[in-house]
């Protein structure tokens, strides 16, 4: 049974465990299942490795003997890697839910290893591609993800004779893949660089266990165990963490408010700015050919526009986005209303819904609100832990940063009112039938927090305006001059990054003061 003989030499195509022992391992699976469901974290199995060094076989074990309601199992081509403008987008998509197990083959590993290998990129660009992979770790491993990473080794011998028994067996032929020999030739690099690969990503987050010796069978039972312990014990450390916060959360909501000191960006803005209705009827058309041309040719450098926008209830952001977007086709834009995470939502880190929504990119993607609510909303609202917002500020900037590096032009907008302001608009939507939808008691009730939304927009603004990704702050009281300023600011900020001017032919109106 999946055995092969060659040059007097057993070969071993998959594990061969006695009945008694097949049981005890099944079992210990199942069971190690049911503690992932109750612990409610999601758990991630990286298998890497040659082909014949056990990797495929510890798969198919995973994937026939798990419950695989519980399983997501996913396995990459490099080649599609070209066709994917941001590569984590795609293993941000598929990371499991909360009490489910992610079994990743090819993974965000593979382009740093062959890329080395093949001597397309030095030992710097090696490693640069592993901060990613590190950041990627990180970011998953801080909401509580489980990771355990497998690299079954298996020297040059090894590889030569397994891929020869497949060559040789009309029915394993077919595992031979058209990179496999090849990459038994530069054996030697692929060993030198994952020397390296696993020395830099070794992390307590994210650690590697290494399977180099034994026969085929016991390389497989090494892993399951490694597998089945190392999770155990995460699973334990993850219930203890999981009560000590919960514990601190409401903590957090007894403490005292501290003093209401105005903050750095209200100070900076002038909240009587304003446009008359002459000058907005003149600058709206303008502004709006102004912007079709930077987005067109946005469009011819293979780019894409990504704006968030952010501000208290009534801001006038859907008012502003509605100008924004009639800039273009309608099948060039998406506009994503962000409410209230689903409960799919909720079982996954707060970022996959975002990356989710950008899995299929229009020219421009507009969030009414975003992934700041993360600082805002859920920190106020104690959705999420002191040490939950306050590390998302530098997941936030990775995000974004990696939206950028995939050819996106990130820019965020906050656009401000005064409390007074704020007021009269939530009275003029209660009194005007077509607008009592956009108001209800939650929206009252936020107004009772405005001094620490303040406060969360000022965090927020300090750190996260990055160079790749910089806030603009809008006063809006007056809509029209919101509406007119955030379509300028736009409109520079893309002649600059694209260092383009629009046709010099259409006359600008006066700037406003």
């Amino acid at each position: 049974m999946g055995k092969h003989h060659s040059e007097d030499e057993e070969i071993e195509f998959e594990a061969n465990f006695g009945d008694k022992e097949e049981t005890e391992i099944r079992t210990r699976l199942i069971e190690l299942q049911t503690k992932i469901r109750e612990v409610d974290v999601p758990v991630i199995v990286l298998l890497c490795g040659v082909n014949g060094s056990g990797k495929n076989a510890a798969l198919a074990i995973l994937r026939d003997w798990l419950d695989q309601r519980s399983v997501v199992l996913r396995a990459y081509e490099r080649r599609n890697l070209q066709q994917e403008r941001i590569e984590y987008r795609r293993y941000w998509r598929d990371t499991p839910s909360n009490g489910k197990t992610g079994i990743f083959v090819s993974s965000w590993y593979s382009d740093p290893l062959t890329s080395r290998a093949y001597d397309k990129i030095n030992d710097d660009g090696l490693y640069e591609l592993l901060d990613n992979c590190n950041n990627f770790e990180k970011t998953l491993a801080d909401s509580g993800v489980i990771f355990c990473k497998l690299w079954f080794h298996k020297d040059k011998n090894e590889q030569e004779a397994f891929l020869r028994a497949l060559d040789e067996d009309p029915y394993e032929k077919w595992r031979v893949m058209d990179d496999d020999w090849k990459n038994c030739c530069l054996s030697d690099g692929f060993e030198e660089t994952t020397r390296k690969l696993i020395r830099y990503t070794d992390k307590d987050y994210a650690p590697w266990f290494e399977i180099k010796e034994g026969t085929f069978t016991q390389r497989i039972r090494k892993a399951l165990d490694i597998f089945c312990s190392h999770v155990e014990k995460e699973l334990e450390e993850r219930r203890k963490f999981k009560e000590k916060e919960e514990k601190k959360r409401e903590e957090d909501k007894k403490r005292k408010k501290k003093k209401y000191e105005k903050p750095d960006f209200v100070k900076n803005i002038n909240p009587d700015a304003s446009i008359s209705k002459e000058k907005y009827k003149e600058q709206l058309p303008y502004l709006r050919a102004r912007l079709n041309a930077l987005l067109t040719e946005v469009k011819k450098r293979n780019k894409r526009v990504i704006l968030a926008f952010e501000g208290p209830d009534a801001s006038g952001k859907g008012g502003v986005i509605s100008r924004l977007t009639s800039s273009l086709f309608v099948r060039d834009c998406d506009i994503f209303p962000i409410s209230a995470p689903t409960k799919e939502e909720l079982s996954h880190h707060y970022l996959w819904r975002f990356w989710r929504r950008l899995s299929e990119q229009k020219l421009l993607t507009v969030f009414d609100r975003s992934w700041y609510g993360r600082v805002l909303v859920e920190r106020i609202e104690h959705f999420a832990t002191e040490r939950e917002w306050k590390q998302a500020y530098d997941e936030i900037n990775r995000f974004e940063k990696q939206l950028v590096q995939g050819d996106n032009i990130v820019v965020k907008f906050l656009l401000y009112i005064s409390k007074d302001e704020q007021l009269a608009r939530f009275k003029a939507r209660e009194e005007t039938s077509y607008k009592q939808w956009k108001i209800g008691s939650e929206d009252w009730r936020n107004r009772e927090k405005w001094e620490q939304y303040d406060e969360a927009f000022d965090d927020m603004l300090k750190k996260t305006d990055t160079k790749c990704a910089p806030w603009f702050v809008v006063p809006d009281n007056n809509k029209k001059y919101g509406r007119i300023k955030t379509m300028k600011l736009l409109c520079r900020y893309l002649e600059k990054v694209l260092d383009y001017k629009t046709d010099k032919e259409i006359p600008p109106p006066d700037e406003d003061k």
